[in-house]
């Protein structure tokens, strides 16, 4: 009887090692990538991809006058899309450094590249919440030239 338990206990204790020890499902992440340019006034619009999961999106306008966009050129959010009401969460982060959190039924507003105290060159904005609709839009009052973008979403 003690041989064959202490069998039964090895026997387990191969069955366990073998679950710890096989691979892990590799996490995939996939990327989409959008460049364009933009006038003053101008605005481009993407859709969010249809997943379950929380979606990084890193917007960059490097300039391309030789000059650098005072404090940086890049703004980026974290957005989720809730697939049973429709409405978009995020947390966005402004080219200041500065973060906001909200959602669709409050705002529109996710991120801003600033050129200062209430001055922004460009906007990331929800047009269309059901849709999954975002846009980045550039001013015309706070800048009279095209702007170069890319957008990369992650998920």
């Amino acid at each position: 009887m003690k041989l064959k338990a202490t069998s039964l206990f090895l026997g387990l204790c191969l069955v366990i090692l073998a679950v710890a020890a096989s691979p892990s499902s590799a996490l995939t992440v996939q990327e989409q990538q959008y460049d364009f340019n933009l006038q003053p006034g101008g605005s481009y619009t993407f859709t969010l991809p249809n997943v379950k999961s929380p979606i990084r999106i890193e917007i960059s306008s490097p300039s391309t006058n030789g000059g650098v966009q005072e404090p940086s050129e890049v703004m980026w959010a974290l957005v989720n899309k809730d697939s049973g009401n429709g409405n978009i969460t995020w947390i966005g982060t402004n080219s200041d450094g500065t973060t906001v959190g909200s959602n669709s039924l409050q705002s529109t507003d996710i991120a801003n590249i600033t050129c200062g105290t209430d001055c922004t060159v460009s906007s990331l904005t929800v047009v269309n919440a059901s849709a999954g609709e975002l846009a980045v839009t550039r001013s015309s009052t706070t800048t009279h030239i095209y702007g170069s973008y890319i957008v990369r979403l992650y998920y």
